[in-house]
């Protein structure tokens, strides 16, 4: 057991430093920005009279085997001043390949520049090429030449880039040789030559191919360079040379001669311009090409790809091993009724709580933590809560262990401490306590780590279910589908595995039980929800209407919600359903919506761009401990989440006689019943407004319902969360003690 659970040890740390190093990888060619510019420059610098040499490349397509070890050490022989590129230097735009071509630019010692190809832009990456190489169209001067590379990607604006060509061919008139590069060529090339008839690879507008053969030959350019076609192909038109030439590295064409791997070399001179194509031996003869071409795109491919196969490869083994150890591993579905007739005993106990976040955040779990730990302690127990260690502490920190962090991780506005669970000083910190039992509150990292400690010193282990983790997918990186099968089987089967790990579970409602069970979860399921600590309610009324009067301004009804501000709380929908209410019922209201987060920003936009100033009022983060003083001077409370387990934030509304409307989900349905203390509704912003509309221009039913709320609040206290708690830790420490 212990070989196959290190064998899994191994196979996570495997996996987590190749997504790291995914993460990390970008950061390291730092160096790799606005190549073209700085090369530029170089060029300009190291060229100072008229005799000159370049190669001119093209459809390099990430080939390690042919460019990077075979043209490169040519070009480098031949002693080239610089390298121009005709594009298509990657298979495709993914950053990775821009990565992978930045190590074979780190080989050269010669400057090197290139145009756009179509294969920079695929996969979306018109912004990693502008990043790494600089814009899609430019120009340059040395000595007495003028040098234009163009961009027939069609990301750029034809009309305005034409006209820039013809800008810059006159600037370059009283330049001796004119040179143009491009990546699709401006020439019908016979149909003999191309590899695939979907993709001609020149520029199929007839009109435009006569442009640029026109302007070209009216400006008298030297040499058009462009490749885009796996071939060497030279024709004059108009005085011009045009050359295609797009064998340094992609795959070749079947059954065609001038298909073979090459670069051109061009000589500049006071008698002019000598272009010469440079083969490399042994290019392949027809047969070969298949299997060259196989093999040049097999190479390519792992090559810029190895990261992705590892990740793959270890993520398969990972799921293959879990999968042979659940199928191999014997489970005993029967209760075990050894504990059935003994009593159970009336002790304190001293339980240890472990929590992936807790205060100075402000959030549902660490609430909800705080309150069953301070009904737990009234009632005779100590409880100590292992929590991250956080930048700034609390006003109390008795009765926290604080675990060291490795780092502060921030994504989408999300933050929180990646604390180090593999921290001896953990141990230490919980044998030196001599706890009865562990209460886990999240299903990975910390709460794992509590689970560890209950097994090792075999001690019962209670789970509370607070969070929908799939509901929080979006913040997962979207690497190889990982969201996707996070949101999807990776969130559930977490859930499932951890609580089938443990003595008893804790759900806050009914749906969230029926959730577990669904899910496969078959331990002993406790229905708990978080209770309301009412001793924040007991306000002076006059300390409540001066909250009132600041908040309400010239409105006559005051609505309230309390959220993150994050793409997950669905709030977009509440603004909307907000704006409707207000175009459709002349109510005289303001909502303040209490809470900060990422798309703070965003929703500041959305009440200026609909005229909501008056109507809307973000308040920011309140202090816990207050917020009973903003329930008690509202009037209705408006939700719209539907990622909640249970109603926390609803019942601490009910308490402050707020009725409730809200959007029908798990959690939601269990707490507000229609009518009664609120309404839930479809997600429709018509049904939801209707419903805020209806229960604030009845009065007398007003009244009445926000007196039914505050029942179901007092029905849901921490006393009666902490008598709940205890009868289940003792049901467990006498399992655990019998079985």
């Amino acid at each position: 057991m212990k070989k196959s659970k290190l064998y899994l040890f191994i196979l996570i740390i495997i996996i987590l430093i190749l997504f790291t190093y995914k993460i990390y990888a970008p950061y390291t060619i730092q160096d790799f920005n606005a190549v073209n510019v700085r090369n530029m420059d170089l060029i300009k610098n190291n060229i100072d009279d008229e005799e000159y040499s370049f190669a001119v490349v093209g459809n390099i397509e990430n080939s390690i085997a042919i460019f990077d070890n075979r043209i490169l050490e040519k070009i480098k022989a031949n002693n080239m001043d610089f390298i121009l590129s005709t594009g298509n230097n990657l298979r495709d735009g993914d950053e990775s390949k821009y990565r992978v071509f930045y190590r074979t630019l780190e080989k050269l010692n010669i400057p090197f520049l290139t145009a756009i190809g179509r294969r920079e832009i695929g996969d979306g990456g018109n912004e990693n090429f502008y990043k790494h190489f600089g814009p899609f169209y430019f120009s340059f001067q040395i000595d007495d030449s003028y040098f234009i590379f163009l961009d027939t990607t069609e990301n750029t604006n034809l009309n305005w880039q034409q006209q820039w060509l013809q800008s810059e061919l006159e600037r370059a008139e009283e330049y001796e040789k004119k040179f143009v590069v491009m990546n699709k060529t401006p020439l019908k090339v016979e149909s003999e030559y191309l590899k695939d008839e979907d993709e001609p690879g020149y520029i199929e507008s007839e009109s435009l191919r006569k442009f640029y053969q026109e302007t070209f030959s009216s400006y008298n350019v030297d040499s058009v360079f462009s490749s885009n076609i796996g071939i060497f192909y030279q024709q004059e038109v108009g005085g011009v040379n045009y050359y295609v030439s797009g064998g340094a590295g992609g795959e070749l064409i079947f059954d065609n001669q001038k298909s073979f791997y090459h670069y051109l070399l061009v000589n500049v001179s006071d008698s002019g311009v000598e272009v010469s194509v440079e083969q490399l031996e042994n290019n392949p003869s027809v047969f070969s090409k298949f299997l060259v071409n196989i093999w040049v795109s097999l190479q390519s491919f792992f090559y810029a790809n190895y990261i992705n196969i590892l990740l793959v490869l270890f993520i398969g083994l990972t799921i293959f091993y879990i999968l042979h150890r659940e199928i191999n591993k014997e489970v005993d579905y029967y209760r075990d009724f050894a504990y059935a007739n003994h009593e159970i005993k009336d002790q304190k106990l001293k339980i240890a709580m472990f929590t992936n976040n807790y205060f100075p955040v402000i959030g549902g779990v660490p609430i909800s933590i705080q309150r069953l730990a301070k009904a737990l302690r009234k009632r005779g127990h100590q409880v100590k809560i292992f929590a991250p260690e956080y930048k700034e502490e609390t006003e109390d920190e008795s009765n926290i262990i604080r675990c060291n962090s490795l780092y502060h991780y921030e994504e989408a506005g999300l933050a929180f401490p990646v604390t180090n669970i593999y921290s001896p000083q953990i141990k230490r910190d919980f044998q030196k306590e001599d706890f009865d039992l562990v209460h886990a509150h999240h299903p990975f990292w910390l709460g794992n780590k509590g689970r560890k400690l209950a097994e090792k010193f075999n001690l019962p282990l209670a789970f509370t279910y607070h969070t929908r983790l799939e509901k929080y997918s979006h913040y997962v990186p979207n690497i190889l589908f990982m969201r996707k099968f996070f949101k999807n089987r990776l969130s559930h089967f977490l859930i499932k595995n951890f609580a089938n790990n443990t003595d008893a579970v804790f759900a806050p409602t009914e749906s969230t039980k029926e959730y577990l069970r669904n899910v496969g979860v078959s331990r002993f399921i406790k229905v708990m929800p978080t209770g309301i600590d009412f001793d924040y309610y007991d306000r002076p009324q006059e300390e409540i209407d001066a909250l009132r009067d600041e908040l309400i301004g010239e409105a006559d009804h005051l609505l309230i919600s309390v959220s993150r501000l994050s793409q997950e709380k669905n709030l977009y929908f509440l603004l909307e359903g907000i704006k409707k209410l207000k175009a459709k019922s002349d109510l005289n209201f303001k909502l303040i919506i209490i809470g900060s987060g990422s798309e703070k920003e965003n929703i500041e936009d959305f009440i200026n761009d609909n005229q909501l100033e008056k109507d809307i009022e973000l308040i920011g983060a309140v202090d816990f401990r207050e917020m009973a003083k903003y329930y008690l001077a509202a009037d209705l409370f408006v939700f719209a989440s539907t990622t909640e387990t249970q109603g926390m934030v609803l019942l601490e509304a009910m308490a402050g006689y707020n009725p409730v409307v809200a959007v029908k989900s798990s959690g939601i349905d269990d707490v507000i019943e229609n009518g009664y203390n609120g309404f839930k509704t479809e997600e429709d912003t018509e049904k939801w407004s209707s419903a805020v509309a209806k229960i604030l221009t009845d009065s007398q039913n007003f009244e009445e319902t926000a007196q039914n709320a505050r029942k179901m609040a007092e029905s849901s206290s921490i006393e009666q969360m902490a008598e709940s708690a205890e009868e289940l830790y003792y049901k467990i420490l006498q399992l655990k003690k019998y079985q």
